[in-house]
């Protein structure tokens, strides 16, 4: 019996911490939510410490706001219906992207561009000689190399180059923001641009300059501090 009782309590205390983990349900996908992206740093280690109950992650909720304009909530809610609208690739939600929190949290850039590029691999260089047929210099219809002048690639070499090309490689976008100087939450001495890299098949992104990702970091938290209203002084 003693020893029944011991290793329940021991199978309690190891469940203990999923419970506890596990209890902020209705509020568990709001930390990555457009309106949690002005979370300060201070916040959101706030977050991460103390809540743990849906009580607790309400009235944190409720305190965040109620730090915020009055109308904070609603604009939130029309910036990320803008970054759904225009910055959603491939049914992933551009509110829920790198790019989607670069307009949510700075506003409608001062420029903006988008260019398609294709990465291939590198095991085969057949995917490569048949990814731009037809091209001056090239197997195709007018091109010097291959089979020779005038001979276009055969269907089987062109499947067989396609399956490699889908094997090896991806069809990128890559976003660019530019954002003038004084449009930003903090003075800078020259204008801001950075540049996303969006995989076109999912929709996912990243930034590949560390430098760039570093300033966005600090202007994002600049933005979240920005967005907390002062408090009235007590009369």
């Amino acid at each position: 019996m003693k020893m029944r009782l011991l290793l329940s309590a021991a199978i309690i205390a190891l469940g203990a911490p999923a419970l506890i983990a596990g209890s902020v349900d209705m509020y568990k996908n709001w930390p990555n939510s457009p309106q949690a992206y002005f979370m300060t740093a201070a916040e959101r280690a706030e977050w991460k410490s103390n809540v743990r109950t849906d009580a607790e992650a309400e009235a944190f909720v409720k305190k965040f706001l109620a730090a915020r304009a009055p109308g904070f909530a609603d604009d939130i809610a029309q910036r990320a219906a803008m970054a759904d609208k225009h910055l959603t690739v491939s049914g992933r939600a551009g509110s829920l992207t790198t790019r989607g929190k670069i307009v949510i949290l700075l506003g409608p850039p001062s420029g903006f561009s988008v260019a398609k590029r294709e990465v291939k691999g590198s095991a085969s260089g057949t995917a490569d000689m048949y990814s731009n047929t037809g091209s001056s210099g090239g197997p195709g219809p007018g091109g010097g190399g291959g089979g020779g002048a005038g001979m276009s690639p055969s269907v089987g070499d062109m499947a067989m180059a396609a399956t490699r090309m889908n094997m090896a490689g991806d069809l990128l976008q890559d976003y660019t923001f530019t954002y003038a100087a004084d449009r930003l939450p903090v003075k800078q001495p020259k204008d801001f641009v950075v540049v996303v890299e969006v995989k076109s098949g999912d929709g996912s992104d990243r930034i590949n300059d560390r430098k760039a990702a570093a300033q966005l970091d600090e202007l994002f938290e600049a933005a979240a501090q920005k967005s907390i209203v002062a408090a009235a002084p007590k009369p």
